[in-house]
């Protein structure tokens, strides 16, 4: 039976991606510097960062029977991440991003419908029955609230570790946003899950120091993570003080792109491997930083690394 450190589920997406001086403002026309296509998704990026990190991933997601998809699945496959959980759509085109990205490497983006949008619960739990033993679920927010409440329900009935990537927010379950361990957020995404849980009559107003540890109360996970970008982030563990971290300097900003992603995919992987909360997150602040220094998602060749 097979067995796997990280199963991923999430999207692919083929990332078109501008180079840009500037953002357009509403009713702007703005002129590319460069134009570059490339494999992203949320889903993709993770598994990628977690196989990087020397974890055994296999991907649960779907793209199209077209010529992005096959760059989707050679470029997973390059990266040492199991595609046999892809599945390929002959009556849909593989879902699309739409990036443009300023000189200091900020970025934004739109997503289409595509592929992507057949990764349904009901996926999932047909995906689930041959996994074989699985040490950690890893999903993000990016397919919808019932295919990430799939996911939870799957990695329960596994018996694995769900991390969850919970951005942009989506009204999951209460069961699954107990089930975290840890569910992994920015600033603004833990204000707007404290929103949704109805937690605080006023989220904007709690600290940004004690984000993590009002989220972990509310939700009832079994640990939080709140990144902070440059500032590190903060850690909130059940039964445990929170603490906080520093972020890993970068040596250059390319491209912000994928960078949560990376951040995520190795937070699972290193959790996977026996790592502790705060070593799994000090692991992934250094890969985050390193995942700027490349333009697009993801580096574009390279082998899983045991790092």
């Amino acid at each position: 039976m097979d067995e796997w450190d990280v199963v991923v589920v999430g999207s692919l997406n083929h990332d078109i991606v501008a180079g840009v001086d500037a953002g357009p403002s509403p009713g702007e026309t703005v002129l590319a510097r460069t134009l570059t296509r490339t494999n992203g998704g949320k889903g993709g990026n993770q598994a990628v960062a977690a196989a990087r990190a020397g974890a055994r991933v296999r991907l649960l997601s779907a793209v199209g029977a077209d010529a992005e998809g096959d760059m989707q699945v050679d470029g997973l496959a390059a990266h040492g991440v199991d595609t046999g959980g892809v599945s390929r759509e002959a009556d849909l085109r593989t879902s699309l991003a739409l990036i443009w990205v300023t000189p200091d490497g900020e970025n934004s983006i739109i997503v289409t419908p595509g592929a992507k949008d057949r990764v349904t619960p009901d996926f999932v739990r047909e995906a689930r029955r041959g996994l074989g033993r699985v040490r950690v679920v890893l999903a993000q927010s990016e397919v919808g609230p019932a295919t990430s409440d799939a996911a939870a329900a799957a990695a329960r009935d596994l018996g694995a570790r769900f991390v969850f990537s919970c951005g942009p927010v989506v009204h999951a379950a209460r069961e699954t946003l107990r089930g975290c361990d840890p569910v992994v957020v920015n600033a603004g995404e833990a204000r707007d899950l404290l929103g949704y849980v109805g937690a605080a009559a006023d989220e904007a107003s709690v600290p940004e120091a004690e984000l993590a540890t009002a989220l972990l109360e509310a939700i009832g996970a079994a640990s939080v993570i709140v990144t902070l970008g440059a500032r590190g982030s903060r850690v909130a563990v059940r039964g445990a003080e929170p603490f906080a971290l520093a972020a890993a300097p970068a040596a250059r900003v390319v491209d912000t792109t994928g960078a949560g992603d990376t951040y995520c995919g190795v937070v699972a992987a290193r959790l996977a491997l026996g790592d502790d909360l705060a070593a799994a997150c000090r692991a992934a602040s250094v890969a985050a930083a390193e995942s700027v220094g490349w333009s697009g998602a993801r580096p574009l060749t390279g082998r899983p690394s045991s790092g």
